[in-house]
């Protein structure tokens, strides 16, 4: 008997090619989405305060008035801050460089009720795209974001959908290493985010 017979006309044969063609296609699968991931991908997001500078001046200015807010509640004054999304974002990329992160061009965009980051992650293979809205939360002691949306080169919803929970399970344990000494409350707006701190 010959492997064509064997493989489409026995009953272990049919079986064998079965999964041989289901192993084939996940393999397929897993490689083209793969190369989707690393190919073209959503823009950068666009800010609503005018363009967005990365530098150490604006991540500066973040931690100046963090400092300050904190500084205010540890005497137990009710105290906010407004912070650009310039300063946000510059400060996003230096707590990434910081942490030896394989995230770049990191850009925060602020908008009513949620906020938008776009940015790119180094994978063995390349580079691929992002963007996630959502919202955060401060008043827990850590920052928990809810996702709302999240996009990878130029995988399809369809294919992404069911990745979504695992991708946002490893933002928020990354996020999870930040802990909070106060409660904040966050107001987001065209362009800032207006932070509220109680002691």
């Amino acid at each position: 008997m010959g492997l064509f017979a064997f493989l489409f006309k026995t009953p272990l044969g049919l079986i064998i090619s079965a999964i041989t063609g289901l192993i084939l296609l996940v393999v397929v699968g897993v490689v083209g989405t793969g190369i989707l991931a690393l190919t073209g991908g959503p823009a950068p997001c666009t800010p609503s305060g005018g363009a967005i500078e990365i530098n150490d001046a604006q991540a500066a200015s973040f931690d100046a008035k963090w400092d300050g807010l904190d500084a205010d509640l540890a005497v137990g004054s009710p105290s906010s801050i407004t912070l650009t999304e310039s300063e946000v974002s510059s400060r996003a990329n230096k707590y990434i460089d910081d942490e030896g992160g394989d995230v770049d061009d990191v850009r925060v965009c602020i908008h009513d009720g949620f906020a938008e980051v776009t940015g790119s992650v180094d994978v063995l293979a390349g580079s691929g795209k992002f963007k996630v809205s959502g919202t955060v939360d401060l008043t827990s002691g850590r920052l928990v974001v809810d996702f709302q949306d999240i996009e990878v080169g130029n995988v399809p919803g369809f294919v992404l959908g069911p990745l979504e929970g695992g991708v946002e399970d490893a933002i928020q344990e990354l996020l999870d290493d930040i802990t909070l000494e106060h409660t904040y409350i966050p107001a987001l707006s065209e362009g800032q985010a207006q932070v509220n701190g109680a002691p």
